[in-house]
This record gives structure tokens, sequence and C-alpha cells, in this order.
């Protein structure tokens, strides 16, 4: 089946913070040509490396995110390769770049010479700030994505400072909307013939990721805190906790089945008679299985119900210790309890749901030397699929056939590559 894309040419020419934009309308079907300068995208060096495989071939951040482009090689600054670049442009739908507005004034790119090139041509560009504003000329980095758009505040424990998300996150997200802007603005050309520029900020892209933190700022007029580990109040059954094998997530004490939940998966181990019987069983009685519980808040009872608290989250804490995250989650599953099996990620490659899915997808790739094994698209669309087609093409591995398809010959090409053009 034909991909939904694949009528579609798009020229990627944006660093690794539109990687994953071109990846995801590649894998629906798009020809995407990736545009490297002729030393290669920095993002190929970027770790871990392939073991075995020479630079600049190694870099699975690379591989991952440029899967089912071709790649060709393509020096802007001169003459001979921005005349190749316009030639090429004239053949796109898309051009998704991750130019600052200086850069694109320094190698010629502007509005007249893209409609020049191809008047309906749609222009994603993807950059940290946006194309205007104070800031659109200052620097950017994923640390800093996450930073100014308020998403470290919240990010890291409490009484630690804010902590960058892991894995290029403010990128990811970046490419995500941009990714999306494009379909959008594809579907308008197809009802109105008009191209136009899609325009993506990685800082107001992350700022969605503080969840209601600006309307409390705006409407309660005080600053949402980091929580850490705990995600909710101090009571037995809510964080994160250790486990046989690992960690969970356990939300045991305000949502889902709550603490009576807990209880059942306790008592399906065989223990936790004394919760049931016991000294602690009264003040699990009024205090955990009492919806809005007045005793909570008793101002009288405070000292008595925070050490009867703490008896009863190290009890928490200790059975938790004893079993498998696994075995945690699906109990909890069972009941409707929130216990979350915290993946790593060979769990995550091990797991029996992506399996019985057929989500990861191996695919040769011949210039490397290896088989390598791919995860899967973040949606499945049942009538035009996402599909692996190709590995992360090599350094200017399609050059003769992109530049080919333009009308240049061996001879030609030969020459510009002797003069470090491509």
């Amino acid at each position: 089946m034909a991909g939904a894309l694949n009528d579609v040419r798009i020229i990627d020419a944006s660093g690794p913070i539109g990687h994953y934009a071109g990846r995801l309308l590649a894998d629906l079907g798009a020809d995407v040509i990736k545009l490297e300068p002729p030393g290669g995208d920095p993002a190929r060096g970027y770790p871990p490396l392939l073991p075995d495989v020479d630079p600049p071939e190694g870099g699975l951040q690379f591989l991952l995110l440029n899967a089912n482009k071709r790649g060709v090689t393509l020096d802007l600054t001169r003459p001979e390769g921005f005349d190749l670049f316009r030639r090429l442009l004239s053949t796109a739908d898309v051009l998704l770049d991750s130019w600052q507005p200086q850069e694109a004034r320094a190698l010629g790119i502007t509005d007249e010479l893209l409609d020049a090139a191809r008047p309906d041509l749609i222009r994603a560009s993807v950059t940290g700030w946006g194309l205007s504003g104070p800031r659109a000329e200052w620097a950017y980095a994923d640390i800093v994505g996450a930073a100014m758009s308020g998403m470290m505040t919240l990010a890291g424990f409490v009484d630690g400072p804010p902590e960058q998300p892991p894995d290029l996150q403010g990128f990811h997200s970046a490419s995500i909307n941009a990714a999306a802007g494009v379909v959008a603005a594809l579907l308008h050309r197809d009802e109105s013939g008009e191209g136009q520029l899609v325009e993506v900020s990685m800082q107001e892209a992350l700022s969605m990721a503080q969840e209601t933190a600006m309307q409390q700022a705006d409407i309660l007029g005080t600053d949402r805190q980091r929580v850490g580990t705990r995600g909710g109040p101090d009571a037995p059954g809510m964080g994160l906790y250790e486990c046989a094998d690992g960690h969970v997530y356990l939300m045991g004490g305000i949502a889902g089945r709550g603490f009576d939940g807990l209880l059942e998966v306790i008592e399906e181990a065989g223990e936790g008679r004394e919760l049931r019987e016991g000294p602690l069983a009264s003040f699990i009685e009024e205090i955990y299985l009492v919806p809005d519980a007045p005793a909570r808040t008793d101002p009288e009872r405070a000292d008595e119900i925070r050490q009867r608290t703490a008896e009863l989250n190290d009890w928490v804490t200790a059975f938790m210790r004893r079993h498998p995250k696994r075995w945690l989650y699906e109990q909890g599953q069972q009941r409707l309890l929130l216990i979350g099996m915290v993946s790593t990620p060979e769990d995550v490659s091990t797991d029996p749901q992506l399996a019985a899915r057929d989500w990861f997808v191996e695919i040769d790739d011949p210039g490397r030397g290896m088989r390598l094994r791919y995860p899967g698209p973040p949606w499945q669309l049942h009538g035009t699929p996402a599909t692996l087609r190709r590995p992360a093409p090599l350094l200017g591995e399609h050059n003769d056939e992109v530049f080919g398809e333009l009308g240049v010959d061996g001879s030609e090409l030969g020459a510009l590559a002797e003069a470090g053009v491509v």
C-alpha cells in the first residue's frame, strides 16, 4: 500500500533540531532528501556510536532520525553548489530547514528565491526562537529550549536544582510540531494551490510541556514546584518505589482503587495481615480508606498522623522491595490500581505488547555491514501505512542518483566532487 505522502518531495536541509520532522514525513512515504555539507551533519558524530563502524557512519542518533531518507552532500556557500540547490528546490514540495535569519541571508535564501524556485513551495522553519523577535538570532541548544520554556523548573528533585530532560526532548518536540504543520500546509495547498511558511520555535513547542503551570501563575499567582519522585501528597502508596528488580511508580493513595486496592495486592502475596488486623488497621481505616478524611487535617493529631504515616510508608517500601516490578504492575492492572512499571530500554525492547503488534522493524544496512532493528512509528495508519524502506544514508550516498535526476552527468558530478562542492 502507498504511503499517505508518497507524492511529496521534501528537501531536508535542517540540522539536528529538524531531523525527526523529516523522519516522520519520510515514514509516511514522502521522498525526503537529506541535504548535508560535504563534511557531514554534526549529528553523525553524536554518541552512542555503532561498534566497528568507521566515522562518520556510526552515530545512532543520526541513524534513527534519518532512516527512509536519501542523502546528498552540497556546499551551499559555493556558487555551483547554490545553483544545484536552486535546481533541486524546483522539484520539491517542501523545504525543511533550521537556518536562523542571518544564516539564511548569508546563504542567499530569500522569499524571492523560494518563490522563483516554486511559487507554491512550503517552507518549514524549525529554530530555537522562531524567525522574529529579539532572540531570533540568539544561539540555542536543546538545554536552552528546556530552560527557557519553563519546563526545567518542574523537572528534578524537590531539594535539588532544575534538571534537563534526557535525549534532546526540545529538538524532538519542535520536530513533531513542524511535521504536523507541514501536513496541514500540504492540505491547504491541495485546496487552494498556495504554499506558505510553517514556522516552529522550540521555546514555544516546549512551553506546553508545563501542563497547567502557566495558568496557575496567571490565575492563582503562584508557581508550580518540582515534586521529584513523589508526584503528589506525601502519603504511603504515592510516588516512586524501589522493587526487587527496578522501580515502579505508584499512585495508590488518591487515584484508581486507592489504598484499598494496594491492600489487595499485598494480600495476594500472602502478606499484610497486620494491616487489616494489627495496630495499623484502625489508622488505615480512618485515614486512608475514607475519602477526604477530616482526621488528616486535625492539628491535635498531627504528630500521631505523621508517626503512623511514616511507619506505614516504611511497611509499603519494604513490601515493594520484595517483589518484581512486572508482577506489581500486572497485579495493579487487575485491580484498577495505578502502578506503573518503570521500563528500562531492555524492558521496552522485549515488551510483549510491542512484539505482538510487530512494532519493531528490522532492515538490512549493507553500507554499514549489519542488520539494524528500528523502533516503529508513533501511529498506525491502516490504509496508508508508515513503513521503513531504507536505512539512514551514508554520507553522499545518493549524490549520483539525486543529481542525476536533475540532468547532472557523471563527469560533471566528478568535477564537482573534486572541487569539494558535493
